[in-house]
């Protein structure tokens, strides 16, 4: 038998993509426990209710989550409780995880935290669902969502 929802919600939805190269390591992992690098492969998903033509101002909004991921660019991620003795604080951007090191899942949260931040700050309050995909390899995704109430 087929059932057929009697309600359709729709959304519409805008996507935005960055790049940076980092490194991380994630101690507890004998394959990934040394540093090494990534180019990360960021999607950021925006989406209010009902059909639109015009969700926001693209170009604003990039251009600040654009200053947000910049930081990321040639650096290494670091886990807020991870021994890093051998570098100086222009050479790491902290996040909050795990003291063995920075993951993908921490990563995709820490940006879906400053992504909320950047709507809230720009006043934008239709958003009903975020989503922060990073991808750091063609083949490895990590995904947080955000479901909002308006």
């Amino acid at each position: 038998m087929c059932i057929i929802a009697s309600t359709v919600v729709e959304t519409t939805c805008l996507s935005m993509r960055f790049m940076f190269s980092g490194a991380h390591r994630v101690r507890f992992s004998g394959v990934y426990g040394n540093i090494h690098g990534h180019n990360y492969d960021i999607t950021i998903r925006l989406c209010v209710n009902g059909r639109r033509t015009l969700i926001m101002d693209i170009d604003k909004v990039r251009h600040e989550i654009q200053g947000i991921i910049s930081a990321f660019d040639g650096k290494y991620i670091k886990s807020m409780n991870e021994e890093t003795r051998e570098l100086t604080p222009n050479e790491y951007v902290e996040i909050p995880c795990i003291p063995e090191g920075a993951t993908g899942e921490c990563l995709a949260w820490y940006l879906m935290d400053k992504v909320l931040d950047v709507l809230r700050n720009m006043g934008i309050s239709e958003i009903t669902e975020t989503q922060v995909v990073v991808c750091d390899s063609p083949i490895n995704c990590f995904e947080s969502s955000s479901l909002l109430s308006t």
